[in-house]
């Protein structure tokens, strides 16, 4: 198994005259710096496009220094990258990517092969600068990078440069923002180049394009796109998480998906012809469903076990959490995988593919609607729906009524919240207000939600053989509890609807 360390860094570019400064006299540093000499080569490997490296992921096999073998890094903020490390296995062909980072990189590689682009020798000249105890607060190194890059015909073109990199270990962000000024101050500027391979494969890769897609950024058409195209980068990057058993990873993949079918749903005919949204919607709302059972069980056992905890009622609470415990432990072995097996489907990759080609065809065909007065026109029919199915579900007579027809408002008011927030840009403050103002409406509705299948899962744990009639009787006051909690939130539906829709019409107004 790999291991996952943070990486904060910064890049420098420099000539080969320019000198380090000194960098004794730093915040926190005790003494001079300690210094050494490294020699290091990595191999890098990408799919025959440069996917990875469009994503901002490298990865190599490394040879030489503390820390042979192969790393995986990922984006994970300004200056911060997860590094993944596997130890070289003698068991394992070299060239040969490991299977765990391969799966790893699936939605980024769409199944396509990974193979060497660049070989990168780097003869490294380091500075440690330790605390009074000699412990490592940052590295400052200053390396002569050869990179070997093939030809589009036969051969290699080898390329030469030096650069400066800051690592940050266990100091703090005053000591990385005080080494950048004496790096400023020596006349040494910050790379533009996020890493050696994308510096190397610079004229490979190609610019980077323009953040504005359409003629006018303002255009309806424009702002759904983007927005689309950023949900899709969310999907990528939650399946990523989800792979690496990551919190919440599940429920961003989910809801990114959920999000992207909101708004097609809403304005996906007025982009694209009708049967190719609905297939779209269609595997959306398939890869929703099959990460379902992964979220429900880790969102359900997590609030059953703290509904428990403030239960004092419930005497054998013990028994009754190790019921739970028991219970929710077999749901979730069975749930990964299946939600693995559903991401490393064809049918997966072949949605993500759909993905692309969809947001490629809107981004190059002619047109702007739809128009803005379409799009007022659309939210305030949305809000309408949501009115009635909200007043549908406060009037009903049974609670198996008021589950089935809160759901159905639940799910219809997600769809305006969505299509809101997609083209917040046309009316920026009212936009904010309404999303703002939401929060309160969906948080009843979620809860609501989570209190019904809350009953589905108590009843199955006690339909279920071999448990303690102590547990029986537990789980049965459980139960009545999540009965009382969603009586509590039907009340409170209409008053918080009404509450949103009165900030929420000045959208479409």
């Amino acid at each position: 198994m790999s291991t996952a360390t943070s990486e904060v860094e910064r890049k420098y570019e420099a000539t080969s005259e320019q000198q380090l400064p000194a960098l004794s006299g730093l915040p926190g540093v005790d003494g001079e710096p300690r210094r050494d000499t490294v020699q290091l080569s990595a191999l890098y490997y990408d799919t025959g496009e440069l996917l990875l490296l469009r994503a901002g992921i490298t990865l190599r096999r490394r040879e030489g220094g503390d820390d042979a073998g192969w790393h995986l890094k990922i984006p994970a903020g300004t200056d911060e990258r997860t590094e993944l490390q596997l130890a070289p296995d003698p068991e394992h062909p070299e060239t040969e990517v490991p299977r765990e980072f391969a799966e790893l990189l699936t939605a980024f590689t769409r199944g396509a092969a990974l193979n060497p682009v660049a070989l990168i020798s780097t003869d490294r000249e380091r500075q440690r600068l330790v605390d009074a105890a000699g412990t490592t607060l940052a590295e400052v190194v200053s390396d002569v990078v050869i990179a070997a890059v093939p030809e589009t015909g036969t051969g290699t073109d080898e390329r030469v440069w030096r650069e400066i990199e800051v690592e940050l270990a266990a100091g703090d962000r005053k000591l990385f923002d005080a080494i950048d000024s004496r790096l400023t101050d020596a006349g040494i500027a910050r790379s533009d180049a996020p890493s050696k391979l994308r510096r190397a494969l610079g004229d490979a890769v190609g610019g980077t394009p323009p953040p504005v897609r359409g003629k006018k950024r303002s255009a309806p058409r424009t702002l759904l796109l983007e927005y689309l195209a950023e949900q899709k980068d969310n999907l990528v990057t939650a399946d990523l998480g989800v792979r690496r058993d990551l919190e919440e990873s599940v429920h961003d993949l989910r809801v990114s998906a959920r999000r992207i079918r909101s708004v097609l749903q809403v304005y996906g005919s007025s982009l694209r012809d009708q049967e190719t949204v609905d297939e779209l919607i269609a595997e959306l709302r398939w890869v929703g469903q099959a990460l379902g059972p992964a979220r429900d069980t880790e969102v359900q056992w997590s609030r059953l076990v703290d509904r428990l905890g403030d239960a004092e009622e419930i005497a054998d609470r013990e028994v009754v959490r190790a019921r739970l415990d028991e219970y929710f432990s077999g749901l979730a072995a069975a749930a990964r995988p299946a939600a693995l097996a559903a991401l490393n489907s064809r049918r997966y990759l072949d949605l993500l593919a759909g993905l692309d080609t969809f947001l490629a065809a809107v981004e190059s065909s002619e047109g702007s609607d739809p128009s803005k007065k379409t799009v007022a026109k659309t939210l305030r029919t949305l809000s309408k729906s949501v009115h009635g199915r909200v007043g549908k579900a406060a009037a009903a007579t049974t609670r198996a009524e008021r589950d089935e027809l809160t759901h159905r408002a639940r799910k219809r008011a997600k769809r305006l919240r969505y299509a809101i927030e997609s083209t917040r840009s046309l009316t920026p403050k009212a936009s904010a207000r309404a999303q703002k103002k939401f929060k309160g409406f969906q948080d009843v509705l979620g809860d609501y939600q989570d209190a019904v299948v809350a009953r589905e899962h108590i009843l199955a744990a006690v339909a279920e053989d071999q448990h303690s009639a102590e547990s029986s009787l537990g789980l049965g006051m459980l139960l009545q509890r999540e009965l009382d909690r969603g009586d509590a939130l039907a009340a409170d539906l209409k008053p918080e609807w009404k509450s949103a829709k009165k900030v929420a019409r000045k959208v479409w107004k």
